[in-house]
Formats: structure tokens, C-alpha cells, sequence
């Protein structure tokens, strides 16, 4: 039963985290329209591979991503959103997260972190809650609006076991 009582606040907490995180990215969006010379949205695709680990099979996904980019000054900074669908520790999840990443413009090479805060759902054991994400990994830039890239990523879907690192590669298209 305490169990039970856990996950349900998880749930609220998450749901209450969501739509903060949500207006959040709008915000900085906004400020990022108010602080640099050129928007720039941009779609990422991310396919991925989740290792096998003890009893556990192995996985992967993808967590498609839609941001908004700007310049400020030497950093790039995108507030956007993403989705993703996972096969890990032998389960499937879903989180939907607010995301914030910062990137290092090198010429035609692009690092990057990222990390995002939203929630998480795990329907075969109909578990929900706070769902985190971090990431690092560098793009490729061969042209003005196409880039691929590899990165690593920690998922967590907090209050269950559903946490792994997964290694995949990215696909930008400038929109």
C-alpha cells in the first residue's frame, strides 16, 4: 500500500511538474526570440541502442525532438520538447519532457548537453511519474540545415527500475 501511495504522489508531482516545464520552455523561448538576431527551429530524430545488462535483454528506441536555437554569443542555447518510446530492462516506456540543451559551435563539429524534466509512463506494469534525461554528444554539421551526430544518454523514469544509459546516433533537419 505505501508503495502505491508513492507511486500515486510521483504521478501528481510529475503532472504537476509537466505543465511548469512546459511554460518554462515557452518562456525561454521567448526570451531567446527577445536576445538574438536569428530564430532557428530544427527536428532531431534519435534512434538508440540500450545494452543488455544481467537478466536484461538488449533494447533501444527513439526520442524525436523539436527545439528552437539561438545563438548568444558563442553558446547556442535551444528550449524545445521531446518524445520518446523505449524498449529497456525489459519494458516499454514513454516520457514527454521540456527539454533545455547548450552546444558549442566549432566550425562544422557541434558538442552538446542536454537534459530535460518531464514525465514518464511504463503501461505494462502501469507505473507513471517524474521522468529525467541527460545527455551528452557532438554533431556534424554538413551543411546549413543537416547534421548527424552520436550521443550518449541516462533515462530515468523515477519510482521504478526504468533507468539506463543508451548510445544512438542524430539526425538534425533545419526547419
Amino acid at each position: 500500500m505505501k508503495h502505491l501511495n508513492t507511486s500515486k504522489s510521483i504521478a501528481a508531482l510529475s503532472q504537476r511538474l509537466l505543465a511548469p516545464g512546459l511554460g518554462l520552455a515557452v518562456l525561454l523561448l521567448s526570451g531567446f526570440a527577445a536576445a538574438a538576431e536569428e530564430p532557428g527551429w530544427s527536428f532531431n530524430f534519435t534512434p538508440v541502442i540500450v545494452l543488455p545488462k544481467d537478466d536484461y535483454r538488449v533494447g533501444g528506441g527513439t526520442d524525436p525532438e523539436l527545439r528552437y536555437t539561438r545563438d548568444l554569443g558563442g553558446v547556442s542555447w535551444s528550449a524545445g520538447g521531446r518524445v520518446g518510446a523505449y524498449y529497456a530492462k525489459n519494458l516499454f516506456g514513454v516520457t514527454v519532457m521540456p527539454t533545455l540543451r547548450a552546444s558549442l559551435p566549432l566550425g562544422p563539429v557541434e558538442p552538446y548537453l542536454a537534459g530535460g524534466v518531464g514525465y514518464g509512463w511504463l503501461p505494462t506494469i502501469e507505473r507513471e511519474g517524474l521522468a529525467t534525461m541527460t545527455r551528452f554528444g557532438t554533431v556534424f554539421h554538413f551543411s546549413d540545415s543537416f547534421s548527424i551526430g552520436v550521443e550518449g544518454t541516462l533515462q530515468k523514469i523515477h519510482g521504478s527500475n526504468f533507468e539506463f544509459p543508451s548510445f544512438g546516433s542524430m539526425m538534425s533537419i533545419d526547419l
